[in-house]
């Protein structure tokens, strides 16, 4: 058991440099992206054993160690998303297209959200738009079927 405290040093301009996306905590920690990937692992099969609180967990960590990383951001929207909670999961699927706009699973999964609110043109864009940069994302083919 730990019972000390860890100091470290960091530079005066670290929150500067937090707020200008110059750095992430990840970099501060010296955490890099296979490690950061490492753990998304974990995560990942938390979600997929329906372990969902945990998974939440990890991937609010990797959002807040790396805010610039858009799997991470479409994974937590994704476990926002099985747990009911839409407009977090709304929120994580749009950053993670800010990031990245060819992020087919978060359009998938922001088309879904916006055809259950009713916002139907949207949604049969957002999906149109997951077809026509993956001709093989079945979820939004059987999704835009369903609301045709």
């Amino acid at each position: 058991m730990l019972t000390g405290t860890i100091k470290a040093e960091f530079p005066e301009d670290l929150p500067a440099r937090l707020i200008r996306g110059e750095l992430t905590l990840a970099r501060v920690f010296g955490l890099d992206d296979d490690a950061l990937y490492e753990i998304a692992q974990v995560g990942y099969g938390l979600f997929n054993s329906g372990n969902l609180r945990e998974a939440k967990q990890i991937y609010s960590g990797l959002v807040a160690a790396d805010p610039y990383d858009s799997v991470f951001h479409c994974h937590l929207a994704a476990v926002h998303h099985s747990l009911g909670e839409l407009d977090h999961a709304f929120r994580h699927y749009t950053e993670a297209l800010k990031l990245n706009w060819a992020n087919v699973d978060a359009l998938v999964g922001l088309g879904e959200i916006q055809l259950s609110r009713g916002d139907l043109a949207a949604g049969i864009s957002s999906l149109k738009q997951a077809i026509e940069i993956d001709p093989s994302m079945q979820r939004a083919r059987a999704l835009l079927r369903a609301n045709s």
